[in-house]
This record gives C-alpha cells, structure tokens and sequence, in this order.
C-alpha cells in the first residue's frame, strides 16, 4: 500500500495527475517545476522537483524511468497509456540519417491520442527550424502515424534516398514537393525528382515539445 502524503507531495501528485490527464503524457522538470511555483510552491532549481518525485517514487505513487518525459503514475489509468518508439532524427532543415528500425528509447503517451493499432505509430526527433510556423521546433517529439496516404498539405515525414526530413506535402500535376513552414527564409521547397528514392513514410499527428514552461 501506498504511504501518505506530505500537504506539499499531495500538491506535487495532483499538478503530475492534472498535467498527464490533459496532455496524454508526463511533464518535464522545467515544466513541472513552473506548475509547482504556480501553486506558489517555492522550487528554486530543477533539484527541488527532483527531490519530490523521488519522495513520490519512494512511496509508491509513482515510477521515473531515464527517458524523455519519463514519469508514470502507478495508479489504474497506467491501463490507458501505451509506449511508442523513438526512432530518430528527422531534420527540419536539410535530411539527416534516418532508420525506421532503430529504437533508440519509448515514450508514454495516453491511448486517447492513438487511433488505430498503436504498432502504426512512432516518435522522430525533430531537428531545425524549417517546420517552425506549423509548431514543430528543433529537438521536439514528433508523433508520426505510419501511412503513404496523404493528402495535399500534410505535414508529413519523408525518406529521400535514405535521408528523413519532416516536411508539408504539395502535390502538382507533374511534381511533388516537399514545403518547409519557416520563419527563416534560408529553407527552400524540396522537389523530388524521377530518379529519386522517396518513401512518405507517414504524417504527423502529434508534437510534443522535448522542453517547455509554457501551459497550452
């Protein structure tokens, strides 16, 4: 059985319990120590947070994993969260090595975000600045949906010769491109050529950002 709670371990418990049942996954120690001095909490450093969850892992509300985001309430809901790979990088400015069969580590995420077999889904890491305007910053988690069948507009992630890079489709009546959404005006349109290799290889669904203060 679980061991009580401190007025403050209470507080921490219920901002992690509020913060994944809206997002569909853990917060970040910055995040979470924003929330907490919101409560009026007094975190001077990411430390404090630290200290918390340990006190929380200790008495068996939750489990801390070495892992982006990786806080997980043992409580009943642990049913309705399932782990989606992290497969890579994928770079919003020029195409960076990309394998679709090397997990490099699991993410949890709520099964409300998931529609379909959650084997269809994956995790990039996003690279650069080139998809910024559509939301997707560097070193953001990109939740990709595994499918060739998109339609115009679709922020998708592509395989060009081997290479992955996270793109907005554009269909024309004798090409495709591959649009950045930038504020930087360095990012040019990719236009795939005949001799060119390219797999879609699916569409972003989901971007979970890698570090943030913000409460959206």
């Amino acid at each position: 059985m679980s061991e009580q709670l401190t007025s403050k371990q209470k507080i921490v418990l219920d901002v992690l319990r509020s913060f994944i049942s809206r997002k569909g996954f853990s917060p970040t120690l910055k995040e979470l120590g924003a929330l907490l001095r919101r409560k009026k909490m007094k975190i001077a450093s990411l430390n404090g947070a630290v200290q918390y969850l340990k006190a929380l892992e200790e008495k068996g509300y939750i489990q801390r994993f070495s892992k982006p985001r990786g806080i997980r309430l043992l409580e009943s809901n642990i049913k309705n969260f399932v782990e989606i790979p992290l497969v890579g990088n994928a770079d919003c400015g020029e195409p960076l090595s990309f394998a679709d069969d090397q997990v490099e580590d699991y993410i949890n995420v709520s099964k409300k975000i998931i529609r379909g077999d959650e084997k269809d889904y994956f995790f990039v890491r996003a690279v650069g600045d080139s998809m910024n305007k559509e939301g997707i910053k560097d070193n953001d988690y990109v939740l990709t949906k595994k499918t060739q069948d998109v339609e115009n507009g679709t922020n998708v992630l592509a395989v060009i010769n081997g290479l992955g890079t996270i793109k907005k489709i554009r269909k024309e009546k004798d090409k495709l491109l591959l649009m950045p959404s930038s504020t930087n005006p360095k990012h040019k349109p990719i236009v795939l050529h005949p001799e060119d290799e390219v797999l879609i290889c699916g569409k972003v669904e989901k971007v979970i950002k890698s570090s943030t203060t913000e409460d959206d």
